[in-house]
Order: C-alpha cells, then sequence, then structure tokens
C-alpha cells in the first residue's frame, strides 16, 4: 500500500479485512466449540488449548488484520488484543450462551495469551519479511493442530479449601440455632461482595436442617430457583457441624454458570464445615471451611478465584449469622 493511501485508505482497508476476521472468527470458534465437546477436546491438550492456544490464534489473527505490512507499534498491538477480547466474548457469550463467571476468570488468561499471539506476528514479520504470512498462518494452525491430537493426558486434579472467619459478639449456644436454621433472608442482609453483587450468582434465602445428628440434611435456597442440600457428617452442638454437598438438579449451573457448575468435570464443590470457638466475654468465632476439587488446566489460578468467589459467598453468610446471632443475644 502506498503511502498516500495510507491517511484516507488505510482504515478502510483494515475495516474491510476485520470483517472477514470476524466472520473467520465465528467459524473457527464454533469449530473450536464443536471438538471441544468431543474426546478431542478432552484431556490437557484441549483444555490448554482453550485456555491458551485458542486466544494466541485469534490474537495473530487480530494483528495481522490491523497490521498486514507487520509495521504495527507495540500501542496498536495493545489495542488489537483488546479489541480481540471485546470481540471473543461477545460471540461467546452471545452465540454459545456463556456465563459472566467464566468470562471474567478467563479474561486474564485470554489478554495475555492474545497479546502474546499478536507479539508473535510482529516478530515472524520482522524477521521474515517475505514469507511472514506462510508463518503466521502455521501459527494459527498450531492450537488446532494440538486440540485434534486428543486427550494425551488427562486434565491435572488439585483439591483446595476455602475459609473465612468471623468473632460473634454472642455465645455459641446463641450462635448454633442460627447454623441449623436460617429462614427469610433477604438482599438486604449479609455485605457486599464480588460473587454476589458483580457477578451475580443469588444470595441464599434460607438453609433449613431436616432431622438431628449425622445423617440430617439441610435444605438450602439460593434466589428464587437455585436449591441444593447439605448432608450432615459430623454433629457436635454449639462446636462442630460437618456436612458433603449435594446437587440433585442443575439449578445451581442454569442460574450461575453452565459451564462450570458445582459438580462437573472441571469443578466439584465437596464438603463443608462450621467450627465454633467459644472466646472471652461472651464471644464467639465462627469459622466457615469449603472444600471443593479444580479439574483444569491451570488449577492454581482458578484456586484465585476460588478464594473471590467462595470467599465472599462465605463473608455474606457469615455476615448474616452474625447479625441474627447478635440480635438474638440483646433481645435475651
Amino acid at each position: 500500500m502506498s503511502e498516500a493511501l495510507q491517511p484516507k485508505g488505510a482504515w478502510i482497508w483494515v475495516g474491510a479485512r476485520l470483517l472477514l476476521v470476524f466472520i473467520g472468527l465465528a467459524v473457527l470458534a464454533g469449530l473450536f466449540y464443536t471438538l471441544g465437546g468431543t474426546d478431542a477436546g478432552a484431556g490437557l491438550s484441549g483444555g490448554f488449548t482453550a485456555l491458551f492456544g485458542l486466544p494466541f490464534c485469534l490474537g495473530a489473527i487480530i494483528q495481522y488484520a490491523i497490521s498486514p505490512g507487520g509495521m504495527a507499534k507495540s500501542g496498536r498491538t495493545g489495542v488489537s488484543v483488546g479489541f480481540l477480547l471485546l470481540a471473543v466474548m461477545v460471540i461467546v457469550g452471545i452465540f454459545f450462551r456463556e456465563g459472566l463467571i467464566c468470562m471474567v476468570i478467563l479474561a486474564v488468561p485470554w489478554w495475555i495469551s492474545a497479546w502474546l499471539g499478536a507479539l508473535a506476528v510482529s516478530g515472524l514479520h520482522a524477521r521474515f519479511r517475505q514469507r511472514a504470512v506462510l508463518h503466521s498462518a502455521g501459527l494459527i494452525l498450531l492450537p488446532f493442530a494440538l486440540l485434534l491430537l486428543g486427550p494425551i493426558a488427562a486434565n491435572p486434579t488439585h483439591h483446595f479449601e476455602v475459609r473465612r472467619s468471623m468473632v460473634i459478639e454472642a455465645v455459641p449456644d446463641q450462635v448454633w440455632p442460627h447454623l441449623l436454621s436460617l429462614d427469610g433472608l433477604s438482599d438486604e442482609e449479609g455485605v457486599w461482595t464480588i460473587a454476589q453483587d458483580v457477578l451475580r450468582i443469588p444470595r441464599p434465602r434460607s438453609a433449613l436442617v431436616v432431622g438431628e445428628g449425622v445423617g440430617a440434611v439441610r435444605l438450602a435456597r439460593w434466589g428464587e430457583q437455585i436449591g441444593f442440600e447439605e448432608h450432615v457428617t459430623g454433629w457436635s452442638p454449639n462446636s462442630h457441624l460437618a456436612w458433603r454437598f449435594v446437587f440433585p438438579d442443575d439449578s445451581v449451573a442454569r442460574h450461575t454458570d453452565a459451564h462450570i457448575g458445582p459438580d462437573s468435570e472441571f469443578l466439584g464443590i465437596e464438603t463443608g464445615s462450621y467450627a465454633l470457638t467459644a472466646l472471652p466475654d461472651g464471644r464467639t468465632r465462627l469459622t466457615l471451611t469449603t472444600r471443593y476439587r479444580a479439574s483444569s488446566p491451570a488449577n492454581h489460578y482458578s484456586a484465585v478465584w476460588g478464594e473471590i468467589i467462595l470467599g465472599g459467598i462465605q463473608r455474606n453468610i457469615l455476615a448474616v449469622i452474625a447479625d441474627r446471632s447478635e440480635a438474638g443475644a440483646v433481645q435475651q
């Protein structure tokens, strides 16, 4: 393209190329999404491709579309990556009904991978002027070649736990009843959390224990649609309550995020417990622990979000119990 065309015609040319790129994005994303649901997309190779390979590939495509001559400066590379991330999220969110939680969690690895893909194309143009297109095409095909290799290894599995504590101005026997029966909760109760006020996970409405001792079942309701069970495995009044989570239907996944349901291939919310510790001056330290399994190529990165999401939910529940326990203590 001549220098004379640069001011007026360059961005028209880029726009035309981007339109073709978006059509290609839809095709590539559809192919990837279809393969991802098969044996080819299972295991470590498919998971690694989903987290890192695909955004790397799309970053390379966007960079080449914006600067086919390889002359883009670092600022334009950053713009292309941001544009890519927005485009991918819109495409996946609208056409594949991806959940907000999954999108937020994927944003960081996708952004970094797309940025690296854009830099790789710029580097190829700088090193191989005449053969840069061929090398760039090879970059784009690499993630899909990896995906088609199939499940060369299973996703690694790690077990994590999230724990939050709160000191309550009430003695343990004033706190214990609220672990067994919480009802009529409103959105105004509790505290602000990223999980519930940004990611829009419904707040608890009730948690009622049916039965007594080991084998009892606590029935939990979140919002108007979500329900699950907590089967009691440990029961020591005024001291300790433990359970394992049971999800009898898919209401949690349907009303939060279908791809990271609490009892799925990639995530399993397993057990939970309360511990009550009597403190001086008639106070109680209440500790809530949740244990879960993660199976993905980036378990430790996912664990960071586990702290943010599960930790926020725990903090909200503890605040509700504290408010109700302290109100009951004042009345007594």
